[in-house]
């Protein structure tokens, strides 16, 4: 067996093995596939990789709205076209959104809407995910790497969530799902900024990321709140070169 076959072994017994221990979390352990075939497609032009990004979402256009921490999990590819341009379609497994510090709405259930007429400290934060592609086109010069394009993605997760006080603190709770009233498609521009670690390597230099997304819409069909995140994280290429070389 070669040396590249036994890293190959050795490569694989380890994934199979995080993908087992991570198997209730299906975003990160589709993230980690491309773990295992990146060297499958990397070249001296293409390059694939995993992404994470600490994110902070809000509902832009929503009175009281509040900004939400969270973060976001997915891959990358590049594909160079010339020293200077390249294009990178990226896919986002979980990718948050939403607001926090909303004032109270009724929920249509007169039990609920009596229980938190009588409490204080009242406050609502609106849940949502997606499932993320942007189609960015990037520019290159020296370090620094700035790409934008379309995003288009797919609510998988909507709801409020209704916090209170009675007689200690945040005592009541309340959990409203919203699938009938979000929008299942959103689709905004997304601006990414990159600076390269490790210039020389080009493609397969890890990257540190700024990234901005917009919607062009409202997230739910009968209120205003356009989806609006800025996050900072890292890329990391899978593959390269030097490991699909005999």
């Amino acid at each position: 067996m070669s040396a590249r076959s036994r890293e190959r072994c050795r490569r694989t017994a380890w994934l199979i093995a995080l993908l087992c221990v991570m198997a209730s979390k299906a975003a990160p352990a589709q993230a980690l596939l491309v773990l295992l075939f990146g060297d499958k497609f990397a070249s001296e032009n293409v390059q694939g990789g995993i992404k994470f990004d600490v994110v902070s979402t809000t509902l832009s256009g929503l009175a009281g709205a509040a900004r939400v921490r969270s973060w976001d999990l997915g891959g990358f590819l590049e594909v160079k076209l010339n020293n200077r341009l390249s294009v990178q379609p990226e896919f986002t497994f979980k990718s948050p959104a939403g607001a926090q510090s909303l004032p109270f709405v009724g929920t249509g259930e007169p039990a609920v809407d009596s229980a938190f007429a009588g409490a204080t400290a009242v406050s609502v934060t609106r849940t949502l995910g997606y499932i993320t592609v942007p189609l960015l086109l990037k520019v290159t010069a020296g370090r620094f790497r700035v790409a934008a394009g379309p995003q288009f993605g797919y609510v998988v997760k909507a709801e409020d969530h209704y916090i209170g006080t009675i007689t200690r603190s945040n005592d009541l709770t309340y959990t409203q799902g919203l699938w009938s009233r979000v929008n299942h498609w959103d689709v905004g521009v997304s601006v990414v900024g990159e600076f390269a670690l490790a210039p020389s390597q080009k493609l397969r230099s890890m990257r540190i990321r700024i990234i901005w997304y917009h919607g062009f819409g409202d997230a739910l069909s009968d209120a205003p709140g356009v989806n609006d995140s800025f996050g900072v994280g890292f890329g990391l290429p899978i593959g390269g070169p030097s490991s699909t070389k005999e």
